[in-house]
């Protein structure tokens, strides 16, 4: 056919479709290269299964590096606390830990911006007391020890609080977790605050000092006040340096894609999920199997956790663990990261 008879009209289509179908592949080639602006990013993270649990599948399973981030690390760190001169000084990216010990940061004018919510570790907080500990007044005068900064020293207030000790009059001493647990087990404090996989290391190096629990898992085993109590709320949270966010948002959002794929590995294969983190964490398989099932995992942001995580401030204003009152919807909270990898987990308005 002699192209010169073609109508004008079909001849424009005729020509737009050309121009579509050579340009075509080079836009789909431009959308997948799209990847990550730096290779190389830093997640800290801590020696516990509810914070540190997905980033050691994600490190193991190579999700980072799926994502992209071929010098992608994961740095663990015995507690929040520890890695908190780490990320204020840029030696790490990312940063995860319970949202108090992120106030703790936000409050003393560390930068940061909170990316993902992706775990409810309420149930795993704990104290676990020598046999002079029965009840909450015996703590006074007794000296506990615990990670400063951390989710512990608010859980310790808020237990005296609850069940009635001045805590003023009791000596708190800050101890990292695993140092906590050998002082525990010489007698050399009386009451230990953390979290698993500590509390269980705690009770077997304690035993032949009568090491108990005093409350642990939302439960009270104070003398008088056995049974079901819950006194405070923790979450997992990821969050990153806002000048790193403001420039590598993609690579911020591989990180989110990595830590969600992880999250779903232990869910959909948690027999091998626990063999894992019970080599990483020094646990059994059967006492790592009840942690992970008392962990509710899931990457989300919603109105009720930043309301939960705003009552977080406002309690640790009231314990005078902070000094300035933070607005989190308007000062911590970064939408856009979570929101374009997973739009259904971000439900979060203003």
């Amino acid at each position: 056919m002699d192209i010169r008879s073609i109508a004008p009209a079909r001849w424009a289509a005729f020509l737009g479709t050309v121009a579509f179908l050579a340009v075509a592949p080079q836009v789909a080639f431009a959308q997948s290269a799209a990847g990550p602006e730096a290779k190389a990013v830093a997640v800290a993270t801590t020696a516990d299964p509810q914070v540190g649990g997905p980033w050691v599948i994600a490190r193991e399973k190579g999700l980072l590096a799926a994502e992209g981030l071929s010098e992608g690390q994961i740095q663990i760190f015995p507690s929040g606390p520890a890695a908190f001169p780490v990320f204020a000084s840029g030696g790490v990216q990312g940063m995860t830990s319970s949202e108090q010990a992120m106030l703790t940061q936000a409050a003393g004018g560390v930068p940061l911006k909170l990316v993902g919510v992706y775990s409810d570790l309420t149930g795993v907080h704990g104290m676990v007391g020598s046999a002079a500990i029965k009840s909450a007044k015996d703590l006074e005068g007794r000296s506990v020890g615990l990670q400063k900064g951390s989710t512990a020293e608010w859980y310790t207030r808020n237990l005296c609080k609850t069940f009635g000790c001045d805590i003023t009059k009791v000596k708190i001493l800050n101890m990292p977790p695993p140092e906590a647990v050998t002082a525990l087990a010489t007698g050399n404090i009386d009451a230990f605050a953390a979290w698993q996989p500590f509390l269980n290391r705690a009770l077997e190096a304690g035993k032949d000092k009568g090491a108990h629990w005093v409350h642990y898992s939302n439960v009270s085993y104070l003398a008088g006040a056995e049974g079901p109590r819950k006194i405070h709320n923790a979450y997992g949270v990821l969050y990153f340096n806002p000048a790193f966010l403001e420039k590598n948002p993609r690579t911020v959002e591989a990180v989110l894609r990595a830590l969600d794929k992880a999250i779903n590995f232990i869910r959909t294969n948690k027999t091998e999920a626990v063999k894992i983190l019970g080599a990483e964490f020094k646990q059994s398989d059967a006492d790592m199997d009840k942690l992970v099932s008392s962990i509710k995992y899931e990457l989300a942001i919603s109105n009720d956790l930043v309301k939960d995580v705003q009552g977080a401030v406002d309690l640790l204003l009231g314990e005078k663990l902070i000094k300035e009152p933070i607005d989190v919807a308007k000062a911590v909270i970064a939408e856009a990261p979570l929101k374009n990898i997973k739009p259904a987990a971000m439900t979060f308005t203003r």
